[in-house]
């Protein structure tokens, strides 16, 4: 009985209290509503644009990687241009100045200015990925690219800050070892006269039918930068 008392007392304490809350929140309550249901549609529409956000980043992946399947250059720029800022997007233009710096560095040995031009092109794509503080591994790619442009346009000490920032951001980097390969290479008295005596020549075709080129580069030259932005075997000897 003592208990039955004691539970009703409890009850009416905490009737009390709630009506007294109640009445307390009473000219505020359309307020709160109105402020619940706010935060209600927020979180409903984050899950939405979440959720967009996740199936445009698998779509921009799966787009990417048919555009470098069919290895058009055109639709490798057009994942660029639908996804900016997307880790899909960024590797896009990766590839696409890679692209450039391949291009270039072969066309330098049969037709100079349209080498040089696509050399500069290159500059300028890495430049730009650089600019737009893309993933690190992309970045590391974008920073060794730039280097190997630089240095086969002739600008050897920018080529020389490319490599020491390479060591010196990404000292775990697989590039590294090419990278101060590069740094000892064109510290060399001999490579910088090699590439002096590069950028006189004007391509032409062979002096004779072995093949033998018009002119003799100066002795012991270091290997100019390989193309693309890879460890440096494809080097043109």
């Amino acid at each position: 009985m003592q208990s039955d008392r004691r539970h009703e007392l409890e009850t009416n304490v905490l009737a009390d209290a709630a009506a007294q809350v109640a009445e307390r929140l009473g000219p505020h309550l359309r307020t709160i509503a109105v402020a619940c249901a706010v935060a209600v549609a927020g979180m409903a529409a984050w899950s939405v644009i979440d959720s967009r956000r996740v199936a445009a980043r698998e779509e921009s992946w799966v787009s990417c990687l048919d555009a470098l399947a069919s290895g058009d250059a055109a639709a490798i720029n057009g994942v660029a241009l639908r996804y900016p800022g997307t880790p899909a997007a960024q590797w896009a233009r990766l590839v696409l100045a890679d692209g450039l710096l391949d291009q270039g560095s072969r066309a330098l040995f049969t037709k100079r200015a349209e080498g040089l031009e696509r050399l500069q092109a290159a500059v300028a794509a890495y430049s730009s990925l650089l600019a737009s503080s893309p993933l690190p591994l992309v970045a590391e790619r974008a920073t060794i690219g730039l280097a190997k442009a630089r240095e086969n346009l002739g600008s050897l000490d920018e080529a020389v800050r490319g490599y020491e920032a390479l060591v010196r951001e990404y000292p775990a980097s697989a590039l590294r070892p090419f990278a101060e390969a590069r740094i000892g290479a064109l510290g060399r008295e001999s490579t910088r006269q090699w590439y002096d005596w590069f950028a006189q020549q004007q391509p032409a075709p062979p002096a004779d039918a072995d093949g033998a080129p018009a002119t003799t580069p100066p002795a012991g030259p270091d290997a100019p930068a390989a193309t693309g932005s890879g460890t440096g075997a494809d080097a043109p000897g």
